[in-house]
């Protein structure tokens, strides 16, 4: 149980383990398990809109999980915060890196950017020089059964996009961020009233009881 600083209610949180869980998941999702539906939408419309749109001003690139030497993505420890709509980030990158050479989805939708000498798929170069305008058949060695980058993607990324990279990257991390707090809100209830400010309140409620009296005798 937790009690709200504005009316002094109680508020059942239910299993705050569980509810933590569900808002890191989708953002507001845990307030929603605990009845507290107009809190939970705010959230919910406030953190995802504030994700997608980062996304979308950074052209759908600036969320991908990458710990690769040199190209270390600790942007994406934030991002993370916001849940699974930035958990094909690390499905991505997996699969990337993993047998395949290729991301699950070979649109390349949260795959990391490719870096000189990177091997990949024969499926995902082709797919990426029919579909990416700053990608060529001529930027990739062939070295059978797969073939090797030999530009910086990334680097294509931030001469394409310019300032609007970092944009859409600090907000997408922003949205990351407050979603830390939704799930403390979660987990442990609205923050309450500081021990100054019951104090004050304790006060303020005196003074007017003992004027009450005065004005009696």
């Amino acid at each position: 149980m937790a009690i709200s600083p504005d009316d002094g209610s109680a508020i059942d949180l239910r299993n705050p383990a569980l509810a933590a869980v569900l808002s890191w998941a989708v953002p507001g999702l845990g307030q929603l398990y605990q009845g507290r539906t107009t809190k939970g939408g705010l959230f919910m419309a406030a953190i995802l809109t504030t994700f997608v749109f980062g996304l979308w001003l950074g052209g759908g690139k600036v969320v991908y999980a990458s710990w690769k030497p040199g190209d270390t993505r600790w942007a994406f420890v934030c991002q993370a915060g916001a849940g699974l709509v930035a958990m094909p980030a690390v499905v991505q990158s997996a699969k990337l890196l993993g047998p395949a050479r290729q991301p699950l989805l070979l649109s390349g939708f949260m795959a990391p950017p490719l870096t000189p000498g990177q091997y990949v798929s024969r499926a995902y170069a082709d797919r990426l020089s029919r579909h990416d305008s700053d990608i060529t058949a001529d930027d990739f060695f062939d070295k059978p059964p797969l073939k090797q980058f030999r530009r910086d993607q990334l680097a294509q990324w931030h001469r394409q996009l310019g300032r609007f990279f970092e944009i859409g990257t600090l907000y997408t991390m922003l949205a990351g961020m407050l979603n830390l707090l939704v799930i403390y809100d979660a987990w442990a209830g609205p923050l309450g009233p500081s021990d100054m400010e019951k104090k004050r309140r304790v006060a303020e409620a005196i003074v007017p009881s003992t004027a009450s009296v005065d004005h009696a005798s």
